[in-house]
């Protein structure tokens, strides 16, 4: 079942980036000139075949990313051409390559009347994980509730600059979604500034690290089964992730709270938008926390 869940969740990351962009009305605003160029997004997973969706942005303000079929998509892996990506439909080409850990991937596409868009990627090792406590009840919100923590080690190489995710997913009644984190106090996440369990060992001066991860499970009494999975990515995904947070609190702040100031999303496609980023991923077995 794990499997499944690994398998969809990453093909539908990469969707719910692009439609995330369209799900909320945007107000009036001038643009300068902007030429319209080929858009480029793709998540590879280590072990997983390679998808890639094309679209084009015609202006800065678009609300949704319309997918091309009309493109040539070629792959190559550590500087050779290696593949072909075939089109499905909605602008999603699949590669018959499944990508592996080391391999560098470079994405080229080709459409007419635009220069070919290209971009970049290394799929990173991903770490050893052990010791992984359940911790039901790490402190008290501000309803007097408690929430929940995970407590766990993973390999690091402090000569390395190495990046990481972490993600919860809640087994609920057969659905799988991902904990929001809550209240963070563990100095590793703390020191990247955002709410979020993306972080780099930039701190981390030894082999191994135990981090706690504190989190809402949503479920009665924090005893939703559930599944810890953290990724080792790439410099380029850590970048988007963080940058699309910002890029989300500048255009949809809370009421009251947010700021209005206007951040733009990284990418790293040359001649063109998008993102090309790869992860590998280690998965426990589901943890069952008791009452």
């Amino acid at each position: 079942m794990i499997n499944k869940i690994q398998s969809w969740f990453i093909f539908l990351f990469g969707v719910i980036l692009l439609c995330s962009l369209s799900c909320r009305k945007q107000a009036a605003v001038e643009y300068p000139e902007f030429n319209p160029a080929p858009v480029i997004n793709a998540f590879i997973a280590a072990d997983s075949l390679i998808r890639v969706h094309v679209s084009v942005a015609a202006k800065p303000d678009t609300n949704e990313l319309k997918g091309n079929d009309n493109a040539r998509v070629v792959l190559y892996i550590n500087g050779t051409a290696a593949d072909t990506l075939l089109p499905s439909g909605g602008g999603l080409y699949i590669s018959s390559v499944k990508a592996e850990i080391s391999k560098t991937y470079e994405c080229r596409v080709s459409l007419p009347y635009f220069d070919e868009a290209r971009s970049i990627t290394t799929v990173p090792a991903a770490p050893v994980v052990y010791g992984i406590t359940h911790i039901p009840a790490a402190g008290k919100d501000e309803e007097g509730l408690t929430y929940p923590a995970v407590k766990f080690t993973f390999s690091n190489h402090p000569d390395i600059k190495m990046y990481f995710e972490v993600r919860i997913h809640v087994l609920d009644y057969g659905t799988d979604r991902v904990a929001e984190p809550f209240n963070l106090t563990d100095p590793v996440l703390l020191n990247e500034g955002l709410p979020l369990n993306l972080f780099s060992n930039e701190t981390i001066t030894d082999t191994c690290y135990t981090m706690v991860v504190n989190h809402r499970s949503g479920g009665s009494n924090n005893v939703y089964p559930y599944v810890l999975e953290l990724r080792a990515v790439s410099y380029d995904y850590y970048r988007f992730v963080k940058q699309k947070y910002l890029y989300d609190a500048g255009r949809f702040p809370e009421f009251g709270l947010g700021s209005t100031q206007a951040f733009s999303l990284y990418s790293n496609v040359v001649n063109g938008y998008g993102i090309f980023a790869a992860f590998s991923t280690v998965i426990s077995d589901t943890i069952y926390p008791s009452n």
